[in-house]
């Protein structure tokens, strides 16, 4: 069960990767998803690849108001539990998998367990609702906290309804369970964000001329999401801090609230070229041909989130730099298990500035950006996901 928008099988994507991996380890695979409201699509259930979906019509979670995104979200579990009776009545589960956001899922998955005598699997992806209280968008007093004290009970019911809690990092095993005493140590493991395949990289800059973009220089791209918890003031400011470098430049690539914001803020950096939404497919060739991956997030986390977009960057032996809050092991990741790429706190400007250089100075860019492609070979692979889902099945 996802609220994702599982569009197409041959998309790259976390979950999708996981959907193909379980089929091609020869199990059946339902998938419940989701359409919005706002795309004008019906409820559908159709075969793909052999893989029964459901693309359930709910309401808006994006492109929609702050209240209608929280109503959404609050009807969600009532939805899928409803879609669950009518259309799965004559099957049966031996495993549910669902993942945050949203954390409104208790309800579908206790009745999955119930009606099928499944075991169930929480990929924790998403620490809500602290992440929003962490960077200001609700509140644990007045009004908003009211919306915090529900949000909080409902994620504490999905953890308990959850036989294994699959969490992305070791820092966000030990934030779960410091955060949450009642779980069971033993029900929480690490489930990374995985690839299934792991593609041939096409390095030719030819991407680069078509667009317009100057080859010769040292390409920083930030790809993916552009919205308040990627903490953009900070990566306006350290672009805007580094337009005087001509040897140097920047490629931004995404969607999100943040997005007009952030390319009004840069639309007079010379080094800096914003650009609108691109297909994955081009997205991952223009990835291919910039040098060094860059993320981003808001100083003042205390989760330790995990972005996934690393993948891309590993993936296309890209060396990667990370500006972060110091909650995350994302610093760990990458300049001790992996040894491809530099981090800093996304505090100060001219750490950024500082990073930006060392890069511009270092000789062995290549040799990280391998070191990430291998480490993600390794280590972020669907195989292994599987092989923890399938362990939970077995379990008496």
């Amino acid at each position: 069960m996802t609220i994702g928008q599982v569009q197409s099988l041959k998309a790259k994507s976390v979950h999708i990767d996981i959907i193909n991996a379980i089929k091609l380890a020869g199990h059946d695979i339902t998938v419940l998803c989701t359409r919005e409201k706002r795309l004008g699509l019906k409820t559908e259930r159709h075969l793909e690849n052999e893989i029964d979906f459901l693309r359930l019509k709910i309401g808006n979670l994006t492109k929609c108001s702050v209240v209608e995104k929280g109503i959404t979200t609050i009807l969600i579990e009532g939805s899928f539990k409803r879609a669950i009776k009518k259309y799965f009545k004559d099957k049966e589960f031996d495993l549910v998998i669902y993942n945050t956001p949203p954390i409104t899922f208790a309800s579908a998955v206790k009745y999955v367990k119930k009606r099928f005598n499944a075991k169930s699997y929480l990929m924790l992806k998403d620490i809500f609702p602290q992440n929003a209280v962490d960077i200001g968008m609700m509140s644990k007093s007045g009004i908003m906290g009211l919306m915090y004290k529900l949000f909080r009970h409902k994620e504490e019911q999905l953890y308990k309804q959850s036989d294994m809690i699959g969490c992305m990092s070791q820092a966000n095993v030990d934030y779960l369970l410091e955060h949450n005493p009642y779980i069971n140590a033993e029900n929480v493991e690490i489930f990374p964000n995985a690839v299934l395949d792991v593609k041939v990289v096409d390095k030719s800059k030819d991407v680069l001329d078509r667009l317009g973009i100057d080859k010769s220089k040292l390409t920083f791209i930030y790809g993916g999401n552009l919205g308040k918890p990627q903490g953009l003031d900070y990566l306006i400011d350290g672009i805007n801090a580094c337009q005087d470098n001509n040897n140097v430049q920047f490629v931004i690539v995404g969607s999100g609230t943040e997005k007009n914001r952030l390319y009004a803020a840069l639309k007079d950096n010379k080094n800096c070229h914003c650009l609108d939404y691109l297909p994955q497919a081009d997205y991952q060739e223009l990835c291919a041909s910039c040098d060094i991956g860059m993320l981003v997030l808001d100083k003042r986390f205390t989760i330790p989130n995990y972005p996934s977009r690393v993948l891309s960057y590993m993936e296309n032996s890209m060396p990667i730099m990370a500006c972060t809050d110091v909650n995350t092991d994302i610093k760990e990741l990458l300049e001790d298990q992996a040894n491809c790429g530099k981090w800093c706190h996304s505090d100060k400007i001219e750490d950024f500035v500082s990073l930006v250089e060392w890069f511009e100075k270092a000789n062995n860019l290549t040799e990280l950006g391998n070191n990430g492609r291998k480490y993600l070979i390794e280590n972020f692979n669907t195989d292994i996901c599987v092989d923890k889902l399938i362990r939970l099945t077995e379990k008496e």
